[in-house]
């Protein structure tokens, strides 16, 4: 049996079960390239495999993230005979320290915004009053990037304020709403994109670029990185461990439950709700966003003195 072919059935197999191998399908292609798609799978040797998995690089999360997807895999051969044991190396190396989220303040978030009409030294593939819209969206609505990006004109009802994210990260779909100031926004670029001459069919996506194609990630997270250089937001630690798109839905969360402190509501009852509108199947997914910021960490212990000293905020 050939690596590809095995490869092949394996992810078929993983599929029939509900999943979608969004992330170890491209890692086991890139095995296959790296060792040869017809090297019959018992010919593999421990070599190749490390090889593979250390890469050019130093020492990442992405080498725990192609070993899972091979251990995975050589499980499967293995429980079918394919093989009489695996390559995989017996000794784990220690993972590097895990990426804290960023939380942004507001007044950095008012520099994003800011910076969103000028970051581009020449004509970029993004408009920047859709740059600007989509961080917007990412922050207000705390959606993940890829949900923004795979909004079609179908899924934006602004008259109700309501978005309908299909087929999530969790195979969910889900209604989110939106409040005035973003529904005025989203309306914005709809105007805008109905001038520009876009495709106007319910199923096209809502973000395009200048050539009316959907919007590449890559090429999103590339603009996001020259406009946050542009507008001077940075942290120690190297390049690995800068501020991230992705971070603004982490602050949507914080920031969210801030104001929950802040308007004396019940905390208890707030997180189910938080959880249930980022489109988490359970709560300790949400708990990974909400990161203790020193703002965070400062009403938490407001609430607690009211309630310890005082006696009120819980009944």
């Amino acid at each position: 049996m050939t690596l590809q072919k095995t490869v092949v059935d394996y992810v078929g197999f993983r599929r029939t079960l509900g999943e979608r191998c969004s992330v170890s399908e491209p890692v086991l292609r890139a095995f296959c390239r790296a060792v040869g798609e017809h090297i019959p799978l018992n010919e593999i040797s421990p070599e190749s495999v490390s090889a593979f998995l250390v890469g050019s690089g130093p020492l990442t999360a992405s080498w725990f993230v192609r070993y899972n997807a091979l251990r995975g895999f050589y499980r499967y051969a293995q429980s079918r005979g394919l093989v009489s044991a695996s390559p995989l190396p017996l000794v784990i190396p220690k993972p590097p320290p895990a990426y804290q989220p960023y939380i942004y303040s507001q007044a950095e978030l008012r520099r994003l915004l800011e910076a969103s009409a000028s970051y581009q030294r020449i004509r970029g593939q993004l408009d920047p009053q859709m740059v600007r819209t989509i961080l917007l969206l990412l922050y207000g609505a705390a959606l993940r990037v890829s949900e923004a990006l795979s909004l079609t004109i179908a899924d934006i009802d602004l008259d109700g304020a309501v978005l309908t994210v299909r087929n999530t990260k969790f195979f969910k779909s889900r209604l989110v709403p939106l409040g005035h100031n973003l529904t005025q926004e989203m309306r914005a670029h709809a105007d805008w994109r109905n001038t520009s001459g876009c495709a106007p069919d319910s199923e096209a996506e809502f973000f395009v670029g200048r050539n009316g194609k959907r919007v590449n990630l890559n090429t999103l997270e590339h603009a996001f990185e020259r406009l946050r250089i542009h507008a001077g937001l940075r942290r120690e630690g190297g390049p690995r461990c800068q501020p991230r798109m992705h971070d603004l839905r982490h602050t949507s969360a914080v920031h969210r439950l801030i104001w929950c402190y802040r308007q004396g509501g019940d905390v208890q009852k707030f997180v189910p709700q938080l959880s249930t509108y980022m489109g988490h199947v359970c709560l300790s997914s949400t708990q990974v966003y909400l990161s203790m910021t020193p703002e965070l960490l400062q009403e938490a212990n407001f609430r607690f003195e009211s309630y310890a000293i005082k006696g009120v905020g819980y009944d």
